[in-house]
């Protein structure tokens, strides 16, 4: 059933960084992985962005690992290999995606 709750919060603090995630028409993805979670190598046709809001997972791209945490922000190319691993207490962040940047200039 829906529903519609008045309003009991009208306002809300979002970080600067994460509002210019936002594309001029569409969203961005809130994830949040437990501990131990792993996504496997894969790609994405499109650009993506990653800002790291809490926790810490290690990333592997092609070409490079690294652990990242809060605060860090991943610009990963279209078409680039990568997979992550939620590391000790899990990990929140935002993912925005994008044309690649060689079809926004077309």
């Amino acid at each position: 059933m829906t529903q519609i709750i008045t309003a009991q919060k009208t306002e809300f603090a979002i970080d600067p960084v994460i509002l210019n995630l936002l594309p001029e028409q569409g969203s961005i993805e809130l994830q949040h992985d437990a501990a131990g979670k792993v996504h496997t190598l894969h790609t994405h046709p499109v650009d993506e962005i990653l800002v790291i809001i809490r926790g810490r997972l290690n990333f592997i791209w092609d070409g490079g690992e690294r652990i990242v945490s809060a605060g860090d922000t991943i610009l990963l190319p279209a078409g680039t290999p990568h997979q992550s691993e939620a590391l000790e207490g899990g990990a929140v962040y935002a993912i925005a995606t994008r044309p690649p940047a060689s079809q926004a200039n077309n």
